[in-house]
């Protein structure tokens, strides 16, 4: 199993600041924590939700789309999936 199947702790905060900067894009508010890892999935977890009081919706996060940002210097695939994620969960609906 090559070293990026392995989750690294270095990969939590830098994915959780990624995606707080990416949602602060959006119009809407949304609160991110970090929920931990789902070794069965190889994932880091983060959660997401528009208000407090409100459910919240978990994102899981590859480690290995981590490793690649570390080597790539790119988050492109962070930025699509972290948007198509928001417009799936909290854009309003139409007659909302």
């Amino acid at each position: 199993m090559s070293r990026s199947s392995f989750p690294r702790p270095e990969h939590v905060a830098a994915l959780q600041q990624k995606i707080e900067e990416r949602v602060r894009l959006s119009p809407l508010t949304i609160e991110v924590a970090e929920r931990g890892l789902n070794h069965y999935r190889c994932q880091y977890r983060f959660r997401l939700r528009r208000r407090p009081g409100e459910e919240w919706v978990e994102l899981g996060i590859h480690f290995q789309l981590a490793d690649r940002m570390e080597t790539t210097g790119s988050d492109a695939e962070l930025n699509r999936i972290v948007d198509e994620f928001v417009n799936r969960h909290f854009a309003e609906k139409p007659g909302s």
